[in-house]
């Protein structure tokens, strides 16, 4: 699976990478430099191998990725990113967009389209600002033409943009889709603290308040889970397997289904314990989800 990040230089892109799918925190990012002609990043997410291209936005470059239709070529979703916070440079932004678009339909592409319409933050920029920046932004001739998906992001807004992203990587595959969402109607009914991730580490869904790591896991747990993992596959030599860990204060259960998926239930002391049969009901949907995983990264 290949996307494609398109926008003009400044636009946010490579923060949108680092806080998803880089593992960052929206502060850690205000430092990132310029992207050079472009990146291409490998990450693989619930089974799927994905090759983000983040396609720098300078002048000089963005010439050359339309002179060079190899570059954009295979892309399966294409995302624009109009940054918010300069409604100056909207013309040229829509140009540039008309153009890589143009670029790869020539090439016989057919990819997925979306608008990241993003910085919808007030954290530099005058609030006041955004909704008329915005309303402007949803009027650009290149978007009233082609009316592509669209989502309102920030980097501020990580929980959000990362389910974001989720959502845009498994929307082909509608029984995934219902997965995590029946996984969602059980976390809201239990008192464990549970974080549902592949066994990379990318968290699919959660049920701790105030958490938000992106589409990461904090390095700790992801060792946890890809050493369980390890274990997993080369001691007891089986598709799924649990694990458990304990202290005076804490128990922390991981079940690892398929090979593919982790679910990590984490108790405090003092929490009540949740009914056998709740957690049992989450922890059959987490079988089916990950089946359904593995059938889909076959199908790709």
């Amino acid at each position: 699976m290949k996307i494609s990040l398109v926008g003009l230089s400044g636009c946010g892109k490579t923060s949108i990478y680092s806080t998803t799918l880089g593992g960052m925190a929206p502060m850690e990012v205000k430092d990132l430099g310029p992207t050079v002609m472009y990146e291409v990043k490998s990450h693989n997410y619930l089974g799927l191998q994905i090759s983000l291209w983040d396609f720098g936005g300078q002048e000089k470059y963005r010439q050359s990725y339309l002179e060079t239709p190899k570059l954009l070529a295979n892309t399966t979703i294409l995302i624009f990113v109009l940054d918010l916070h300069h409604p100056e440079d909207y013309k040229k932004a829509n140009n540039y967009f008309s153009e890589v678009f143009s670029a790869i339909k020539e090439g016989g592409g057919e990819p997925q389209t979306i608008i990241f319409y993003h910085k919808y933050d007030a954290e530099d920029y005058p609030e006041e600002k955004l909704e008329e920046n915005l309303a402007k932004g949803k009027e650009l001739p290149f978007i009233q033409e082609i009316n592509p998906s669209s989502y309102i992001t920030s980097i501020f807004r990580q929980e959000e943009l990362s389910e974001i992203f989720r959502e845009i990587l498994i929307s082909d595959f509608e029984k995934l889709k219902e997965s995590v969402e029946n996984a969602q109607n059980h976390l809201m009914k239990l008192n464990s603290k549970i974080i549902v991730s592949d066994v990379n580490g990318n968290v699919i869904t959660h049920s701790i308040k105030g958490f938000s790591t992106g589409i990461q896991l904090r390095e700790d747990l992801r060792d946890y889970i890809l050493s369980c993992n390890v274990l997993r596959e080369n001691f007891l030599t089986a598709e799924s397997a649990s694990f458990s860990a304990l202290s005076e204060k804490k128990k922390l259960q991981l079940h690892i289904f398929s090979y593919v998926l982790s679910v990590l239930i984490m108790v405090d002391e003092g929490v009540a314990a949740d009914p056998p049969d709740a957690i049992e009901a989450l922890l059959n949907e987490m079988k089916i989800f990950a089946e359904l995983i593995v059938e889909a990264s076959e199908e790709e």
